[in-house]
């Protein structure tokens, strides 16, 4: 007995895939588990709290009034309303790198996490997920313009916080 596709199952399969390219749904399942474990690996770490190192400054950062600790403080408590910070060693932690000179910045903010390499089984500290930009801020007559560049730092800490929580949802819920 051979089998012969229905004329409305046809034009149904056809319904599907064109909704699907329309409204953004992934047309297989598959698509959306490839996202959603990449996202697992990128930020998953069943909502611990995650430490924070803050890379030195260059000369030029210190002659616009930029500090590291004005950068600590700054992601800290960020990291901190949100309930992810710990100064005590963790699995994970946030990695804040800020490079000044002369007029240009470049800011980059990288989470690091223990990865395995299956092939040699071996563990190191890996970044998984980072947010970077590079601009230009423009000293005040007082030489300071550090706000600017953390205004920047902020809003990147946020992009990175809500990602972190989106992909770890069920593990934040208290």
């Amino acid at each position: 007995m051979s089998y012969e596709a229905h004329p409305f199952m046809n034009r149904l399969t056809v319904l599907l895939i064109f909704a699907s390219l329309c409204f953004g749904l992934p047309a297989s399942a598959n698509e959306q588990d490839v996202t959603d474990r990449r996202d697992r690996f990128q930020l998953w770490n069943n909502c611990e709290p995650m430490e924070l190192v803050v890379e030195n400054l260059s000369d030029d950062a210190a002659k616009i009034g930029l500090t590291r600790e004005t950068i600590l403080t700054t992601v800290r408590s960020r990291l901190r309303a949100a309930r992810l910070y710990s100064d005590q060693r963790q699995t994970g932690y946030l990695y804040v790198n800020i490079h000044v000179v002369g007029q240009s910045h470049h800011i980059s903010i990288e989470y690091r996490k223990w990865v395995m390499d299956f092939t040699s089984a071996e563990k190191f500290l890996a970044t998984t997920w980072d947010i970077s930009g590079t601009g230009t801020h423009v000293q005040s007559a007082n030489g300071q313009s550090s706000s600017f560049i953390l205004s920047h730092v902020s809003r990147k800490m946020d992009k990175f916080i809500d990602e972190y929580l989106r992909v770890n949802t069920l593990a934040c819920k208290p």
